[in-house]
């Protein structure tokens, strides 16, 4: 008997997740360069000599972040943690040199000091929110800690004034920390009851909302795809003669065995029933023989009970260039079709000329597709 599959977060909802996170750093790279460059100009000509150096290094170190992540020489984790900490370094020494220089003068904190509330909101966007917590914790007393030195040592010290301000900032920064956590956590949970929602309940895989929209931003994207519909055969007397528990258990390991051989970067959905539908990156003819072989073979070696040698009928279609996903997918399930019609256990690919009973054969001569 095969063991229910677990139920880890969705392939389709990692990717989701990382292409939001790839999304919202190149919006901070591009608003933190944009800053970097008001702020010279708003200092031109005399410009602060930390800031003279510092903001070019750090607008030139995020455009550089940026790019390493479009052509893949970083993770969005990595470049987002390098970001966070050469940010949070140019303003934690940003605060050192104005206690330096220009409180003891005015009696008062820079506009620098605004920026730290965005820090600690930028972290919260980035990261998971105990991570992002540590993280602005961290960023929060180191500047807590340089205030309170300065305040007691410093030229200044003392002066009810620049107490107020420090007093102020520090407030304002622990306040954005909790805020931000709340949300934080309040937003773990709604993703979820997101994913939850694109989850069959019974086998762990993505639903068929999932499926859909998956496919639907696909051709939103314009990228070409491979679709593999499937049907359990005489899935009906597996319930009428041994019960719907060991159905279930029969659904879970397809499932399992499903997922086991998908390749990378594809999404194994249950469509319906005992119908499951595999959305994957272009493949060529021989390797989505090896694929469905290696499932096949890992069906028909399943025991569930008195239930063993689960067979299932294969409909394969290739997206065209600019094909509707509701077509291919009409291809896929037509060839389907055709498979249980030749007599089940049968793979039928929308796009050859002709199959084998339990195997595939040539492809038309035009279809080459990739490897």
């Amino acid at each position: 008997m095969t063991n229910p599959p677990q139920h880890p977060p969705p392939q389709y909802e990692a990717a989701f997740w990382q292409t939001s996170q790839r999304r919202m750093f190149a919006l901070l790279v591009a608003f933190g360069t944009l800053a970097c460059v008001g702020a010279l100009w708003a200092q031109a000509p005399r410009f602060d000599p930390l800031d003279r150096v510092a903001l070019p290094a750090l607008a030139l170190i995020l455009l550089g972040l940026q790019l390493a992540l479009l052509l893949r020489w970083l993770t969005v984790g990595v470049a987002a943690t390098i970001a966070y900490g050469m940010t949070s370094v140019y303003f934690l020494l940003a605060l050192e040199q104005q206690f330096r220089v220009f409180a003891p003068q005015v009696r008062m904190l820079s506009e620098s000091t605004y920026w730290f509330p965005v820090l600690y909101a930028g972290a919260f966007l980035l990261y998971s929110p105990r991570r992002a917590a540590w993280l602005a914790g961290i960023t929060y007393l180191l500047a807590f800690a340089v205030c309170v030195y300065h305040l007691l040592t410093g030229p200044s010290a003392g002066d009810p004034r620049l107490v107020g301000a420090v007093a102020q900032f520090l407030l304002v920064g622990a306040v954005m920390i909790i805020v931000q956590a709340t949300f934080g956590a309040q937003r773990v949970q709604l993703l979820a009851e997101r994913a939850a929602a694109y989850r069959d309940t019974l086998t762990g895989l993505a639903n068929r909302r999932a499926a859909e929209e998956r496919l639907s931003a696909l051709a939103q994207d314009g990228e070409r795809f491979t679709l593999v519909l499937f049907d359990l055969d005489h899935f009906k007397a597996v319930n009428d003669q041994h019960g719907h528990a060991t159905g279930d258990l029969v659904l879970r390991g397809v499932a399992q065995a499903a997922q086991g051989t998908l390749p990378r970067g594809g999404v194994a959905a249950r469509w319906g029933g005992e119908e499951f539908l595999l959305i994957l990156p272009v493949l060529s003819t021989r390797q989505v023989r090896e694929m469905l072989d290696t499932l096949r073979a890992q069906l028909g070696g399943q025991r569930h009970g008195e239930v063993t040698g689960i067979t299932a009928s294969f409909g394969v279609a290739t997206a065209r260039e600019g094909e509707h996903p509701d077509v291919v997918l009409a291809r896929a399930d037509a060839a389907m079709y055709a498979a249980k019609h030749r007599g089940r256990n049968d793979v039928q690919h929308a796009d050859l000329q002709r199959t084998h009973h339990g195997g595939l054969l040539e492809p038309f001569p035009e279809d080459h597709g990739p490897g």
